[in-house]
Order: C-alpha cells, then structure tokens, then sequence
C-alpha cells in the first residue's frame, strides 16, 4: 500500500513529493522499532539497524520501479539522449529522499527521550564518533551516553589519499549491493542519512557550533552524490541482466552508460576528498 504513495513517473514529474515520502518512511520506522521491538532485550540491542532495515524495506518497491524505469529508458531512448539528462531526475529524486530520511531521523533524535535515542542510534552515534574523534572514540561515546566494548584508540587518516580511499571502499560496496540485490544499495544510503541526521542530533543537543554541520556540506553533498550515481548505475546493470534485456542491440552502450556513471561517481569522490581536506577546515 505505501509503494502506492508516488511512481517513478510522478517522482519524475515533482521530484520533491520524494522529501515526504522520506520522511514517512523514517518516522513508520522508527514508530515500529518503538512499539515493538524496544520491548524486547534481545531485539533492542539491534534496534540501530533495525531503523535502518523498515526504511529500506518501505522504500524498496520504489527503488525498484525506479531503477527497472531508468534501464527501460536506457535500452529503449539512449542514444537520443546525453548521459546526464538521461538520469539527472531519477538522481535528483534520490537526493529529496535522502533528504527527507535525513531530516525525520534529525527531528526524532532531538524530541524524543534520551534512553529512546540511545536505543534507536547507538551505532549512529558510534560511527559519528569514529569519523570526527578518531583518536578518542571511547571518550565520544561515553560523552553521548553509549555504552561500547571499544577500548584503546582507533587512528584514523586526514590526508586526501587516506579519505579517498575509504570513500572508494563504500562505493564498491554500493556496486556491490545495487548489482547483486538491484536496489540493495539503498540500506547504505538510508544508513547513510541516519548518521547524518545522528549528527545533527547531537550538535543541536550539545549547543555546539551548528555551522560546524553545514561544513560537512561542502564536501558531504558531492559524497552522497557519488554514492546515488553508483547505485544507478549497478541497479540498471543489475535490471537489465535480470530482464535478459540483450537483445534490442543496447546492451554494448548500457555497460558504456554504466562504466561512465561509476567513473563519475569516483570523480566526485575525489573531488569531495580535496574539499575534504583542503576547504572544509577553513570554515570551523
């Protein structure tokens, strides 16, 4: 029934209806995580993930229409149109439901109670500390009050080479996701948006400089960009091998389309590694 919200064609047509889909999606998530799973022990240790999994397991059926779409248009109209304009709404309309995962986990981190958000973005906040206190992850998580069985120091790389490289590492598994389950990349995605909005949580809770946030953007955005490219392009790819779509003579200029869409997204991802390390500093 939630599937039925809005289609690839209207999400085509009004990119931004994806924002409120986005943000019903995370809040049905997260209301079942609470009603349900937070009573029982075993399951409230996994409650993190579980968040994680309702908001893919609602978004799927969109994904999936919208990737299956994008493969038909690829096969059937490619070569009457460039690469960019081919796929530019459905990355757009990926980004409103990012935005909109983003926003509702922001809302919900900072309304709701302190043991509820604990259990709801635990692992969050443990990888928002291992991303901005590298060298003191343990004292982070005691600071945001979770509870890890990390001991000692976890050394992280600043240098442009060393961010590249991790980024590079989630896209593969993004490639890996998107060919495997077609639209399977959306779990890192929506993983994604709720460390995002974790992070927004925190730096709203603790009064700390919000502008730190918006400096994430400068080289966030390009991130997040480069990882829904990539799930395009391995969802098409993945599509069309399902459909067995070999024969209309397009498969060739597909795998071109999916080649050149990977190499975009690590373009961006350098990109966002330079910004990363050379521009975001100067603005906190």
């Amino acid at each position: 029934m939630l599937e039925m919200l809005i289609n690839p064609r209207e999400a085509e047509k009004k990119p931004s209806r994806l924002f409120f889909v986005g943000l019903l999606y995370a809040a049905l998530s997260l209301l079942l995580v609470d009603l349900i799973f937070l009573r029982s022990a075993t399951l409230a240790k996994h409650a993190p993930l579980l968040v994680i999994t309702f908001s893919v397991m609602f978004s799927l059926p969109f994904m999936y229409s919208l990737i299956r779409r994008q493969e038909f248009k690829e096969v059937t109209e490619g070569q009457n149109k460039t690469l960019f304009r081919e796929h530019f709404t459905a990355i757009i309309s990926l980004l409103w439901l990012f935005l909109g995962f983003v926003v509702a986990f922001s809302f919900f981190y900072i309304v709701l109670p302190s043991s509820t958000v604990t259990a709801n973005f635990g692992s969050q906040v443990e990888e928002f500390c291992r991303v901005n206190m590298p060298q003191q992850v343990s004292e982070c998580l005691r600071q945001y009050g979770i509870k890890s069985s990390i001991t000692g120091q976890v050394i992280g790389g600043n240098d442009v080479a060393a961010i590249f490289l991790n980024n590079i590492f989630v896209l593969i598994f993004v490639l890996i996701f998107s060919l495997a389950f077609g639209a399977g990349a959306i779990f890192i995605l929506a993983w994604n948006a709720s460390v995002i909005g974790a992070a927004i949580g925190l730096l709203f809770k603790s009064s700390l400089n919000f502008g730190l946030f918006f400096t994430y953007l400068i080289h966030g955005l390009p991130e997040i960009a480069a990882y829904f490219v990539a799930a395009l392009a391995g969802g098409i790819l993945s599509m069309a091998i399902i459909r067995q779509d070999f024969g209309y003579g397009k498969f060739k200029g597909l795998l071109t389309d999916f080649f050149n869409l990977t190499l975009l997204a690590i373009v961006l991802l350098f990109v966002a590694a330079l910004l990363e390390v050379y521009v975001s500093p100067y603005f906190f």
